[in-house]
């Protein structure tokens, strides 16, 4: 069996400032090769591929099983790249976070699609693959759904050590980026799986939510062939929540001491979860960035999205990893339904007055298979309108029409947040200050003409 891995093109070849590995692919594919089998991963986003291109590659190829994930706000380009694919291949497989959701649905959605894994992929993919290559069909096989069997899911994959580490040379490591880190190159690496809290907008249809967490001296070899196999020195951390375990980030970033790697990486963390000595440690580390979810300066806000944090306890975080010397990425999500317009502007000043080094902010979205979705649904709120955010891949995202916004107040409240946080004097002067390299500052640029073109639409 020829298996082809693909990541689609993007809808249209342009430069993306932040270009990283698939991780998901990678893992799958790792799995798949040790089990014998020829597998090839296609990253054509990251080549950026033009879809003429992407669908002459196809035809060339003629693999027998193509492998492919999506997540929903891009979920039209999976379907893209499957249409194109489906006179050349026999088998097409579909996973991620967008077919472990619709599950089922997927077929009316896309009926070129043969089979869809749910859930974690590596043991599933392997062993449909396999029953395939024996003329078989997937049936009986957990994780697997097709258009006339479901069936039970596969429990969650209990010892992640056990998994093999991403196969990144089978990629095109070189054209990775992500300018907020020191070093050009970067790629992606998982330590844990699955979050332990429960947030209202999150999706949680792969990795769940038992957090399970590799060991230390594994978390190890995998940066040590990172470093010294692949020459890459940047790396984000993709946990879900990587601060869970203190006595086990204090392990990881004393371990990358000791080996005396020199990298740049960025991670997850909670606000109620901080801890100076543990920061001061990570900072020696390597650490760059700490992304943090804010969230909301309102207390009814945060309660809606099941949190469980204070805006005391963001303050107090940010604050603290400050003083630690560490960069920070705040997110924030803005058209909460009850929150008022008025309240949302105090999420803005937060913003500011916490100093994030970074932030996102966000139309909060009811994406299918969350609880806000079913409470969007409920009562009455759903809707879907164009994409408004200048860092947004989708063409329409779900919001929440309340009482309290319509259209026109969520664009008005998420321009007004990029023009209050990025188009301050002092903050472009602090990021200036900060560049430690050409492609950071070339990305900055692409950057705040984003925006600045975006705010004049």
């Amino acid at each position: 069996m020829k298996i082809l891995l693909v990541n689609p093109p993007a809808r249209k070849p342009e430069y993306q400032s932040i270009v990283v590995p698939p991780l998901g692919l990678l893992y799958v594919a790792a799995h798949l090769k040790g089990a014998g089998l020829d597998v090839r991963v296609k990253d054509a986003f990251a080549e950026n591929m033009d879809w003429a291109q992407f669908a002459a590659y196809l035809k060339d190829e003629k693999p027998d099983v193509l492998g492919i994930g999506g997540m929903s706000p891009v979920i039209d380009t999976t379907f893209k790249a499957i249409r194109m694919a489906r006179p050349h291949v026999r088998f097409v497989v579909m996973g991620g976070p967008h077919a472990s959701l619709y599950r089922q649905g997927v077929f009316e959605q896309c009926p070129e699609v043969d089979y869809v894994v749910a859930g974690e992929g590596e043991e599933t993919a392997a062993a449909l693959i396999a029953a395939l290559a024996e003329g078989g069909t997937g049936a009986g096989i957990a994780g697997v759904i097709s258009k006339d069997l479901i069936h039970e899911d596969r429990p969650l994959i209990s010892d992640i050590d056990a998994l093999k580490n991403p196969d990144r040379s089978l990629v095109p490591n070189a054209l990775y980026r992500y300018p907020l880190l020191k070093h050009r190159q970067v790629t992606t690496m998982m330590t844990s799986r699955g979050c332990p809290y429960a947030c209202s907008f999150c999706d949680k249809s792969v990795s769940g939510s038992l957090w399970r967490a590799r060991s230390v001296d594994g978390v190890l070899a995998e940066i040590d062939e990172i470093v010294n196999v692949h020459r890459i020195r940047s790396i984000i951390f993709y946990d879900d929540l990587f601060t869970v375990n203190k006595d086990r980030v204090v392990g990881i970033c004393e371990g990358i001491l000791r080996k005396g790697y020199n990298i740049s990486w960025k991670c997850e963390g909670r606000v109620n979860l901080v801890d100076l000595d543990v920061m001061k440690l990570m900072k020696r580390a390597g650490c760059r960035i700490i992304a943090y979810g804010v969230e909301s300066a309102n207390q009814t806000g945060l309660d809606y999205l099941n949190k469980k944090t204070t805006v005391d306890q963001a303050v107090r975080a940010f604050a603290l990893t400050r003083q630690a010397g560490i960069q920070t990425m705040a997110y924030f999500i803005l058209g909460i339904p009850v929150e008022s317009y008025e309240e949302a502007l105090k999420t803005i000043d937060l913003a500011r007055r916490i100093r994030a080094t970074y932030a996102q902010f966000s139309i909060l979205s009811p994406y299918y298979g969350t609880k806000v979705y079913d409470d969007a649904v409920s009562r009455g709120w759903y809707a879907e309108v164009d994409a408004h955010n200048p860092m947004d891949k989708d063409l329409k995202r779900p919001v929440m029409l309340s009482d309290n916004w319509d259209e026109e107040k969520l664009q008005r409240i998420l321009k007004t947040a990029h023009r209050e946080f990025y188009l301050r004097p002092g903050y472009m002067v602090n990021l200036l200050v900060s560049v430690d390299s050409m492609h950071q500052l070339m990305s900055y640029a692409r950057g705040l003409f984003n925006i600045l073109s975006w705010m004049k639409k």
